[in-house]
């Protein structure tokens, strides 16, 4: 936590988080699925069905009815719910729910009385979600470098070479492209900035920081504003490829696409039909579903992709490009650059290239 602006009540919640070896969500998994603290593990003391019951029966006949609804859902299953927690019994735990209320209260009392090292979260989720707001807003690592280069340059492949590095697309489970989704599950708002908090926590500050330069939008997930107006002061580095080596770069990332894959690649050639016209795309599913991919990729590359790049980054000024057909030589040379960053360069070159109309949004 920094010291900009902070309360005691954030810093409590940053305290706390710190010195759980394990934290609980016991809210129920429908509340748990949209967001939760990065790395916690649900086990509910309501199903959804009986969260929804409670809740119905909180605003129809008041409090005591609802505690008499939850007791009598738990007398069945108290034993069973309390086994879940054996895994957790030699180590400090912290548990929530939704606002620090009576379900984790509650939780953290009948533990307690078994003999676990179990605290409650000061106000729940509701105040993770401003504790990572606060985060995401004053304490973002004070110098980041941006890798930028069309699609299939190994941006991803690179960062995954370098110690200290922010991947945005790997928190938010979306490459940010029409494609971006395909086998993976993308996290919900909530998710993605609990994510990006647990990230920003482990990353060495007194060092620069890599990050993929990214649009105000990845998949569905909003970047939070200060990052992105960070990442516009930043450096710029650019990186090249040859497009046959783009190419079977993203062939290798796909791998051989079974029906489930070949039916979400489809499904994103058909939102191109607008730009790329119908035939096209029917030409290029007939070649995916034939297992036929380079063509498509290089189509996709020279005709698509290529263009975008090309009009979103025309303002664009780069303090070092360098070529990523060998991607070890290529983090090194990078790793280099930060090191010459790290002894003073950074402000210089920050200042230096502050222009106006430069928005990567």
């Amino acid at each position: 936590m920094t010291q900009h602006d902070s309360t005691p009540a954030l810093d409590a919640i940053g305290a706390a988080l710190q010195e759980a070896a394990a934290v609980v969500d016991v809210r129920s998994p429908g509340e748990f699925a949209k967001g939760h603290v990065a790395g916690a593990v649900n086990i509910p003391l309501f199903s959804n069905e009986e969260r929804a019951e409670i809740g119905t029966l909180y605003k129809l006949l008041g409090k005591e009815q609802a505690i008499h609804k939850g007791l009598d859902f738990m007398g069945g299953k108290l034993g069973e719910f309390v086994q879940n927690f054996e895994a957790f019994k030699s180590a400090p735990l912290l548990v929530y729910c939704a606002r620090g209320g009576m379900r984790s209260s509650a939780v953290v009392g009948l533990l307690n009385s078994l003999g676990y090292r179990v605290r409650q979260l000061p106000g729940g989720y509701k105040a993770f979600r401003n504790y990572a707001l606060f985060v995401l807003e004053h304490h973002l690592p004070p110098h980041l470098i941006v890798i930028h280069g069309q699609t299939g340059v190994g941006k991803t492949l690179l960062l995954q070479r370098l110690a200290n590095r922010l991947d945005l697309e790997d928190i938010a489970q979306h490459r940010s492209s029409v494609f971006g989704a395909v086998n993976l599950q993308p996290r919900t708002q909530q998710q993605f900035d609990a994510e990006l908090v647990a990230a920003l926590h482990r990353l060495d500050y007194t060092r620069p920081v890599w990050v993929e330069g990214e649009s105000r939008k990845i998949g569905d997930v909003t970047m939070p504003d200060a990052l992105r107006h960070a990442m516009q002061r930043s450096p710029c580095v650019l990186v090249t490829a040859s497009l046959e080596t783009r190419t079977a770069r993203i062939v290798a990332e796909y791998g051989q696409p079974g029906d489930a894959t070949k039916a979400q690649c489809e499904a994103a050639l058909r939102s191109l039909t607008m730009p790329l016209g119908h035939e096209r795309v029917e030409e290029m599913i007939t070649a995916v579903r034939a297992g036929d991919y380079a063509p498509v990729v290089r189509q996709l590359l020279v005709d698509y992709y290529d263009h975008r790049y090309a009009h979103s980054m025309r303002n664009y000024r780069y303090d070092l490009t360098v070529d990523s057909e060998d991607l070890d030589a290529t983090a090194a040379a990078l790793e280099a650059f930060a090191a010459q960053q790290a002894d003073g360069g950074a402000a210089a070159s920050a200042s230096a290239r502050q222009t106006a109309g430069r928005d990567a949004g």
